[in-house]
């Protein structure tokens, strides 16, 4: 088998193998470039109620009862506290958390769920899984390495990389040299 061959069998066999990785860090890269605009671990759902609280001791287990009963929530406080002089912040066991505004006569009511798929897929962008992660990613990396480096001789001649083809690849360095130029001051 000519070096050809070879590279191009490797090529191909090595890109079908680093399709999942590549999807795992492009979609999880995409979501985490925009976390300031959507939030791509949890989904935060929030409703606020109106429910009559003027005159009522909210510091007691018998107005927790009667409020989730109000409420229509079927869990447990598990910690409470005064945030501020007009927010008294109630946490239920669930991923829920209630803000009481008694002055207002108003609960707001914050559910906290996380995303499907997404969530795991930004843990192992982030490398919150650690050390045998970290190998594995380098792993890839260097795959992906070899990839881009392969790439360049799959094509022989001027319809290659000696070609306008060149120009292609030129432009992939170009790219992030302009974005170090203009935006690394």
């Amino acid at each position: 088998m000519s070096w050809f061959k070879l590279n191009r069998s490797l090529h191909r066999d090595i890109g079908y193998f680093c399709i999942g990785m590549t999807l795992v860090f492009a979609i999880s890269g995409v979501a985490l470039n925009h976390i300031h605009q959507f939030n791509s671990n949890y989904q935060v759902t929030r409703i606020s109620q109106s429910i009559p609280l003027s005159g009522v001791d909210i510091e007691t287990d018998e107005f927790e009862s009667t409020l989730l009963t109000a409420l229509r929530l079927e869990d447990k406080v598990k910690a409470r506290f005064w945030q501020d002089q007009v927010t008294y912040k109630l946490f239920l066991e669930k991923d829920t958390t209630l803000y009481v505004y008694p002055q207002q006569n108003e609960v707001l009511i914050e559910q906290v769920k996380p995303r499907f798929l997404l969530r795991h897929l930004n843990f192992l962008h982030l490398n919150e899984a650690r050390a045998a992660w970290m190998w594995f990613s380098d792993f890839y990396a260097i795959l992906l390495i070899y990839l881009a480096l392969s790439a360049l001789f799959m094509v022989k001649g001027k319809r290659g990389v000696l070609g306008p083809r060149g120009l292609l690849v030129l432009a992939g360095f170009a790219a992030p040299a302009a974005f170090i130029v203009f935006y690394s001051s």
